[in-house]
């Protein structure tokens, strides 16, 4: 089986990557990274066409998107650019050369933001970041073999070019830096390990739509910091809370996706986030 994960040197994209390669997938991937199969910015149509056709996948697994809120919302265009007409121009080369080629989106939690379900229907957009990755889920529903993965995620990175949440929090706390998280923003991020596995059984049954995959139980960003200083014996005086007040364009509250519908689609077992921890 042959798969291209673009973005496959980032965050998400080279731990999926490392997963397809030990299940027999032979991977190809887009980065700006020089080890990259294929190393730009700016994936036109042209280029991705160009790519595929080289390549010729079964899988194709989309990784790339600006996930900087802030820039995001200081700079819609690029955050339109990176989050969406990628996605548009992948779409699109799919559909030109009909390949019967599954196609995953990697999208984010961050669409949510109620006080009481965060389930697939229930999108709350409160930023630029979130409403470019809701609309790249648009652009992705077009192509019929799509499957969404909205998500968050923690665990040891495999990329050279970007840390993970839990990879900053430790860092700082072990360098002894102070670092501020709030007590009232809420998530249920899952350890890179059942994603990766989540994704692929997902992909190996070719269910499309849209899914949350998250850990079974939410927890406080300040709390989330503090589970790992227990779990690597730090000392959490250095983590500073702090409440977090909403406004316009700002993260949202409250991300905790209800993942019902995965569960019922693939009777699966959702891990806590404290399964996940002692992963770490």
């Amino acid at each position: 089986m042959k798969a291209v994960v673009f973005g496959g040197t980032g965050l998400l994209g080279s731990s999926i990557t490392q997963y397809l390669t030990l299940n027999r997938y032979n991977c190809s991937i887009t980065s700006m990274n020089k080890k990259s199969n294929l190393r730009t910015n700016h994936l036109s149509k042209k280029i991705i066409t160009k790519f595929l056709q080289k390549n010729k996948p079964n899988l194709i697994i989309n990784c790339i998107a600006e996930t900087n809120v802030d820039l995001c919302n200081k700079n819609f265009t690029h955050a339109y650019k990176s989050n969406v007409l990628t996605v548009r121009n992948i779409v699109s080369s799919l559909k030109d050369l009909k390949y019967n080629c599954f196609f995953v989106h990697i999208s984010t939690d961050q669409v949510y933001n109620s006080n009481k379900v965060n389930d697939e229907e229930n999108v709350n957009i409160t930023n630029n970041y979130a409403y470019t990755k809701f609309l790249s889920e648009i652009e992705a529903l077009v192509y019929k073999k799509t499957l969404i993965v909205r998500t968050n995620f923690f665990g040891q990175s495999k990329s050279i070019n970007r840390n993970s949440f839990s990879d900053y929090i430790i860092s700082n706390i072990e360098k002894k830096k102070k670092i501020k998280l709030p007590g009232n923003i809420f998530f249920n991020p899952l350890h890179l390990n059942f994603l990766n596995m989540v994704i692929l059984k997902l992909v190996k049954k070719k269910i499309t739509g849209i899914f949350n995959v998250g850990s079974k139980n939410y927890i406080s960003k300040y709390n989330f910091a503090v589970s790992l200083a227990k779990k690597y014996n730090l000392d959490k005086k250095y983590i500073i809370k702090y409440t977090s007040i909403f406004k316009k364009n700002s993260r949202p509250l409250n991300t905790f996706m209800h993942t019902n519908k995965l569960i019922k689609k693939i009777k699966i077992k959702i891990p806590s986030i404290e399964d996940g921890i002692k992963l770490l």
